[in-house]
């Protein structure tokens, strides 16, 4: 049974049933939709040409390793990824980490093999040990889902006079916010005009090789697939826009306009930082990109290389009571220790925590890479299936 601390619907469709809001995606790559057409290729080629090591534990304390795989620009992914370097950096966890970072789509390469065809979404997360999930019976070491994950590995983010009400704003974040944020930004992105944005940062801390086939595959039908599978067009992006204002409305008044620190805080009750604050800010990150995201969304050098659209869309939230805390959360706790704040007066940025991403590197190969992968999906002008 692994100790995290010292001691002193797989299937469901784009959109939801009744309902205009687009959904998180689930979806299902089973394990022969990757030995054909294009993912065959891109999965031979990412094989070949691409790995992931393992950090050595930072301390002598550190003697639980968990390995995160994500879609690195993920906002769901940032949740998990913000709640692990919180168990990092408390000296009463022994948790540690490594991340395998991957473009969207290219997550299913190692999802998969991973939980053995059991999912192939991202975040998963693999632990040495065995750990039993809240209401489960039956440990297990594989773990999917955003909201189970930090549950299962931070419970101390859900204070126990309040729990309940933070996983259902947890679990309404995941309905209102994820979805449509990332619809919202998708819909900009996955333009040809933009292509060379979301092939850039969509690639960051990956793979060479899979940030190569990512940039290559976007105009051959990986955009569309995208589109489709995840339902973004004008009325998805239209009504996202709409929910997303409602949310960041609603967390505003749960804020009182900003009087209040935390999101569950009251006049009789200081509970700080909980799971919902890390949820909303994280969800919130497409939009609203913190600063101490610069290293994946770019940073001020990629201000201009942004939809005119998104960059308005981030100035109307930040001003905002809820974008406010948002940043502010960002700024005292994603450098923070368990719970306890600790100011980023450094300017610190993130950058996800992997090692040995690449079997052949070098300039050289990162051209001879270039040239097979572009001989590779050339061919490919249809991705029906993600």
């Amino acid at each position: 049974m692994l100790a995290i601390r010292n001691m002193s619907s797989d299937n469901a469709s784009p959109t939801e049933a009744g309902s205009s809001l687009p959904v998180e995606n689930i979806r299902q790559t089973r394990s022969k939709d990757l030995t054909r057409g294009p993912f065959k290729v891109a999965k031979t080629l990412v094989d070949a040409f691409s790995s992931t090591g393992r950090r050595a534990a930072p301390s002598s304390t550190k003697d639980q390793h968990a390995r995160l795989i994500s879609i690195g620009l993920s906002h769901y992914s940032e949740k998990v990824r913000w709640a692990l370097d919180l168990l990092e950096a408390d000296p009463n966890s022994r948790l540690y980490y490594t991340e395998d970072a991957h473009p969207p789509a290219f997550q299913s390469f190692a999802t998969v093999p991973a939980s053995n065809g059991e999912a192939s979404r991202a975040p998963m997360i693999i632990l040495d040990g065995a750990i039993t999930p809240p209401g489960e019976e039956s440990p297990r070491s594989v773990l999917f889902d955003s909201s189970l994950i930090i549950s299962t590995l931070c419970p101390e983010l859900y204070p126990i006079e309040s729990r309940e009400e933070i996983v259902q704003f947890e679990e309404e974040m995941g309905r209102r916010l994820g979805p449509t944020s990332r619809a919202l930004v998708y819909h900009q992105v996955l333009r040809p005009e933009y292509y060379s944005l979301i092939g850039f940062v969509g690639g960051v801390c990956t793979s060479k090789i899979e940030s190569i086939l990512f940039a290559k595959m976007l105009p051959r039908g990986l955009a569309e697939g995208m589109r489709k599978l995840m339902a973004i067009d004008e009325t998805s992006a239209g009504v996202s826009l709409e929910e997303v204002r409602k949310v960041f409305r609603d967390v505003s008044d749960r804020l009182e306009g900003g009087q209040k620190d935390y999101i569950f805080d009251s006049t009789s009750r200081k509970l700080g930082f909980t799971a919902a604050d890390l949820t909303f800010a994280a969800l919130a990150t497409p939009l609203i990109r913190p600063p101490e995201l610069d290293g994946l969304y770019g940073g001020p050098k990629f201000e201009t290389r942004w939809p005119e659209a998104l960059n308005s869309i981030r100035d109307e939230l930040r001003a905002t009571p809820a974008g406010k805390h948002a940043l502010k959360m960002y700024h005292y706790h994603r450098f923070g220790v368990g719970r306890t704040a600790r100011p980023n007066k450094s300017g610190q940025i993130i950058f996800p925590k992997s090692l040995r991403r690449n079997k052949v590197p070098g300039v050289g190969a990162t051209l001879a890479i270039g040239a097979v992968a572009a001989i590779a999906v050339g061919g490919h002008h249809q991705m029906s299936k993600l």
